[in-house]
């Protein structure tokens, strides 16, 4: 029985084991054959009818108002690339103590006191070759095939400079027979550009007559009695005709200079250079030029000289009677007076002839001229303001009223001078100087000797 109840019990549990197999199976894949039809089909579950209202529309959104695009920023035009500088050059064309040819004349100078090579002025010169030379060829400064055959030597030519280094020729090795002196030297221009400066420097003693390329250049002579030389390298502006400007007398390729000196007494020399500067700014601007015509007034004032002889030549003396002197005091205010001194007189520079009257006892002379200034902005900058010229003797100098030159050596020290260059006090120049009209008072008082006044103003760049 126990046997019997065993058997059943593992039968049960076998069936269970199938039936809990069965209910756990996976349905099998696609490939699975499909259910026969006497196994009943699922009833689909009942559909969830449609919801009647649509939801409510949500308003599409109105699309955000369109930014307009922004106006592109108007072109800033590219700057111009800025005008190129020119590279500035400096140099000289003909160099101090360079290479001249040369001739040498013998003239022997007798002085004013007769002395043979004496010191006196107001003499003259005997067995004159150079004179007779300069008669014979009259354009000799024009004939280069002549002087290109000269000797050559090496400057300087004479013993104010450094008579050691002196170029070996008869004006220096015999003197007191060979006062007369020619040279020459030609040199190269390539560039005469607007922006390019030519200087000319001459160191001469003393009658000198200079000529560029066949035209007088520059000519002083004193006549035995005036000075006529300088004492160094001074710059050297033409006093001949209208060309002013060194570089006016120049043209492209080979150029020329000849110059004649004619010494006298004391020390002789001759010695030249010629400078450059490419990219420059500095062209000097000149108010008043040398033969400029002055108003004027002449003043009767005999010179009593220091021998107690009227109109006499020498030194030590005074004026008397002296209206000039009678003037000034009269009139504290002359140097402002432009309505008097503009109904003065005109006379054309020099006035040793273009002053009508200043001849004799009439040894006073007072000068007045105006000039216009475009800019004093654009002078500033100059190295200097030049007072310039020849004047013969004791000289003062007003600008619009202030004095700015004076050389007086009351009847005793030398007060005259020729062709001299002399820098004025630039910040009282331009303290004093105004944009539109400006004006010069000039007074000039001769004692013994020659008498002259020929002289300019102008801003000066080195």
């Amino acid at each position: 029985m126990k046997k019997t109840f065993s058997i059943l019990l593992a039968a049960l549990m076998i069936v269970g084991l199938f039936a809990s197999c069965a209910k756990e199976e996976t349905p099998a894949p696609d490939n699975t054959p499909a259910q026969t039809d006497n196994t009943p089909a699922e009833t689909p579950a009942d559909e969830t009818p449609a919801e009647e209202t649509p939801a409510e529309e949500t308003p599409a959104e109105q699309p955000a108002e369109e930014t307009p695009a922004e106006e592109p920023a108007a072109e800033v035009p590219a700057e111009e690339p800025a005008a190129e500088v020119p590279a500035k050059e400096e140099g000289t064309l003909i160099d101090q103590m360079d290479t001249w040819h040369w001739r040498t004349f013998e003239c022997q100078y007798i002085d004013g006191n007769g002395e043979f090579s004496g010191w006196a002025a107001g003499g003259h010169y005997e067995n004159d070759e150079m004179a007779d030379f300069v008669a014979a060829n009259p354009e000799w400064y024009k004939d280069t095939a002549m002087m290109s055959a000269w000797e050559e030597a090496d400057a300087p030519f004479g013993d104010c400079i450094n008579g050691a280094i002196a170029a070996d020729t008869p004006f220096v090795s015999d003197p007191a027979n060979n006062h007369g002196l020619m040279v020459y030297k030609t040199f190269n221009v390539t560039n005469l550009a607007e922006d390019t400066l030519y200087d000319f420097y001459m160191f001469y003693d003393n009658t000198v007559y200079c000529y560029v390329n066949g035209e007088p250049y520059f000519i002083l002579d004193g006549n035995l009695t005036t000075q006529d030389w300088n004492g160094g390298y001074d710059l050297i502006k033409s006093n001949q005709g209208e060309k002013k400007e060194f570089k006016d007398f120049l043209h492209e390729g080979e150029n020329y200079i000849a110059v004649s000196i004619k010494d006298a007494w004391g020390g002789r020399e001759f010695d030249a250079y010629i400078a450059y500067e490419t990219g420059s700014t500095k062209k000097d601007v000149t108010y008043i030029d040398k033969g400029a015509d002055w108003q004027y007034t002449v003043f009767y004032a005999p010179y009593i000289d220091g021998n107690g002889e009227t109109d006499g030549g020498a030194a030590g003396g005074h004026f008397e009677p002296d209206e000039m002197a009678d003037y000034i005091a009269a009139h504290p205010d002359f140097m402002t007076d432009t309505a008097t001194a503009s109904g003065w007189a005109t006379g054309t520079a020099p006035m040793s002839s273009g002053a009508e009257g200043w001849t004799g006892s009439n040894h006073g002379l007072m000068l007045y001229k105006s000039f216009n200034v475009d800019s004093v902005d654009a002078v500033k900058d100059c190295d200097e303001f030049d007072w310039f010229g020849d004047y013969d003797n004791a000289i003062h100098v007003w600008l619009n009223g202030v004095e700015v030159y004076t050389d007086d050596g009351e009847c005793v020290n030398q007060d005259w001078q020729s062709n001299g260059n002399w820098a004025l006090d630039k910040d009282l120049i331009l303290s004093t100087l105004k944009d539109g009209e400006n004006y010069f008072v000039v007074t000039i008082k001769d004692a013994w000797g020659g008498r002259d006044f020929n002289c300019g103003f102008r801003a000066h760049w080195n």
